[in-house]
C-alpha cells in the first residue's frame, strides 16, 4: 500500500455503525430519523477547521480592503489635481491593490499600487515571518509604489533623458538590486555628499547628480534634508531600462520605455503621509524638467549624452549575441554525411521485401568476410617478409 493511501486511512474516520438502542447521550429524533451530535466528533473537528480559516480570510479580507482605501485617500485630493482621468482603486487580491491615472503633460500615465501583509492567509503570514526572522535582508514591510511612464515607444516623452539615476533606502539596498537589472547600468555611492546616510545614490555620471539638486524649484536637495521625509522613502529611481533583463535579445523600439518610480513605506502618521506628497510634488517636477528638457535642448553634455547611447547600445549587442548563443546551444546538431549515408540506407532497406531483404543481409555478410580475409592475408604476408 502507498503511503498516501496509508496516510488517507488513518485520517478516514471509522465505517458508519448501526445505532445502538442503548444511548443516554444527546440525540434529535423525528419520525424515522435520529442525530446523535457524540458520534461525529472527527466530522465536527474538521467543520470547525474550516470554518475558522474561512472566517479569518474573509475578516482579513474585509480589514486589508479597509486599510487599503484608507491608506490612498491621503493622496486622493493630489492625483486629482494632477491627473484628468484616475480610475477607482481595484483588488488584485486581499493584500494586493491596483489604481491608474492618465491625463497630465509630459506624462503618459501612472501605476499605483499597494502591497499589505497576506492577514488573510494564515498560512503566508506565518512563512512571511519566518522569513522575516531566518532572513536579516529580507523585507517584510508594507510598500505603496507610485510609477510614472513618462514615454513608451513611440508615444510621450522620448529623448535621452538622465539615464538610470536613484535614491535607495540602505536597508532595502541589497533586495532592491536583485529584483531592478536597471540598477547595474548606474555607479552606486553610499557616502555621497548632501544625502542621509541611510540612503545610498545611483547615478551613471555625476553631472547628473548635480542637474536634479542644483536645478531650482525642484525640492531633491530640499527634502533629503528632512528626516522624517526621507525615512519614508524605499526608492526613487529614474530609468530608461527594464526592470528585469531581457531573456530574447534586446527590446525593440516600440517596447522600450521611460519611467520615474517612487517606492514608500506604508505611512503610518500624519506626517509621513505629507511627506509622501512632498515626495509626488518632487517626482512631478523632475517630469516637468525632462519634458521640456527634450523640447527645448539637452538637459546634460552633449559627450555625456553620447557616452549614455553607447552604454546602451553595447548592452543591446551583448543581449542579443548571448540570446543567439542560446538558440545555437538548442539547435540540433546537424548530421553528417556518414549518418546521412546509414539513413538512407536504413529507409531504403525498409522498402524491400523479407526474401529481397535477407538476400541483401547475406551479400552484406559475404562482403565483409572477404575484407576480413584479405587483411589477415596483407598481415600475414607482411609478417612473414619481416622475417
Amino acid at each position: 500500500m502507498s503511503g498516501l493511501a496509508k496516510l488517507l486511512t488513518t485520517i478516514a474516520p471509522p465505517p458508519a455503525q448501526p445505532l445502538s438502542r442503548e444511548y443516554d447521550g444527546l440525540e434529535f429524533r423525528w419520525k424515522m430519523f435520529s442525530f446523535r451530535p457524540n458520534e461525529f466528533k472527527f466530522e465536527a473537528v474538521v467543520l470547525g477547521i474550516v470554518g475558522f480559516y474561512l472566517s479569518i480570510y474573509f475578516i482579513g479580507k474585509l480589514i486589508n480592503n479597509n486599510r487599503a482605501k484608507s491608506t490612498i485617500k491621503p493622496f486622493e485630493l493630489i492625483l486629482s489635481n494632477q491627473f484628468s482621468s484616475v480610475r477607482e482603486l481595484l483588488s488584485s487580491s486581499p493584500s494586493f491593490w491596483l489604481l491608474y491615472a492618465t491625463g497630465r503633460r509630459n506624462l503618459l500615465s501612472l501605476h499605483l499600487t499597494i502591497s499589505l501583509l497576506p492577514i488573510h492567509d494564515l498560512a503566508g503570514l506565518l512563512i512571511h515571518f519566518i522569513k522575516s526572522i531566518i532572513e536579516p535582508t529580507y523585507d517584510n514591510s508594507e510598500n505603496i509604489n507610485f510609477d510614472f511612464t513618462l514615454g513608451r515607444g513611440e508615444f510621450g516623452l522620448q529623448g535621452e533623458g538622465l539615464g538610470v539615476w536613484g535614491i535607495v533606502d540602505k536597508s532595502a539596498l541589497r533586495e532592491t538590486r536583485e529584483k531592478r537589472w536597471d540598477l547595474t547600468f548606474a555607479k552606486l555611492n553610499d557616502s555621497a555628499s548632501g544625502f542621509p546616510i541611510t540612503h545610498a545614490l545611483f547615478t551613471e555620471h555625476v553631472e547628473i547628480t548635480e542637474l536634479l539638486l542644483k536645478t531650482p524649484n525642484i525640492g531633491i536637495s530640499e527634502i533629503l534634508n528632512n528626516k522624517e521625509a526621507v525615512s519614508v522613502l524605499k526608492y526613487l529611481l529614474i530609468s530608461d531600462i527594464p526592470q528585469n533583463r531581457p531573456s530574447k535579445g534586446s527590446l525593440n523600439s516600440k517596447s522600450k520605455s521611460r519611467h520615474i518610480i517612487l517606492s514608500f513605506y506604508k505611512p503610518n502618521s500624519k506626517i509621513q503621509e505629507e511627506s509622501i506628497k512632498l515626495w509626488i510634488q518632487i517626482t512631478l517636477n523632475i517630469i516637468d524638467l525632462i519634458g521640456n528638457g527634450n523640447k527645448k535642448e539637452n538637459l546634460i553634455k552633449p559627450e555625456i549624452l553620447k557616452k549614455l547611447i553607447k552604454t546602451r547600445q553595447l548592452v543591446d549587442e551583448d543581449l542579443n549575441k548571448s540570446y543567439k548563443k542560446e538558440q545555437e546551444e538548442d539547435k540540433e546538431p546537424e548530421e553528417t554525411p556518414e549518418e546521412k549515408r546509414q539513413a538512407r540506407k536504413k529507409l531504403e532497406r525498409e522498402k524491400l521485401s523479407e526474401k529481397e531483404r535477407k538476400k541483401l543481409e547475406d551479400l552484406e555478410k559475404k562482403r565483409e568476410l572477404r575484407k576480413l580475409q584479405k587483411k589477415q592475408a596483407l598481415s600475414g604476408s607482411g609478417s612473414a617478409g619481416g622475417r
